[in-house]
């Protein structure tokens, strides 16, 4: 369980690799973090940010699929602790998360 949980924060720091273009779109309220572990569009009609969220999110499944077959676990865990963690983080840096309704708050 502990290189599993090692393995989750190292998918997360992993992910500030697009920290600039992501950090931006979260600062303007234009995307913000699901519960399923992947990013979402928060302002309809910015293809600059909906093509970041389907790059991002392409990427991210990449990577948990890589991290469920290393664990011998199915995407679905990986992507449910990985959402977990994300929207922990949105909600305590005021950024945008979908709550357990679905709702985008902050």
């Amino acid at each position: 369980m502990k290189k599993f949980l090692l393995t989750v924060s190292a998918l997360l720091v992993s992910l500030s690799s697009w920290a600039l273009e992501l950090d931006s779109a979260k600062q303007m309220g234009l995307v913000g973090e699901q519960s399923n572990g992947y990013l979402g569009l928060v302002a309809t009609g910015n293809n600059d940010a909906a093509a970041l969220v389907v790059d991002i999110n392409q990427q991210r499944k990449q990577k948990y699929q890589d991290i469920a077959a290393k664990q011998n676990t199915g995407l679905a865990n990986i992507e449910k602790i990985a959402g977990e963690k994300l929207t922990q983080k949105a909600a305590a840096s005021g950024e945008y998360y979908q709550d357990a309704s679905g709702n985008w708050a902050r």
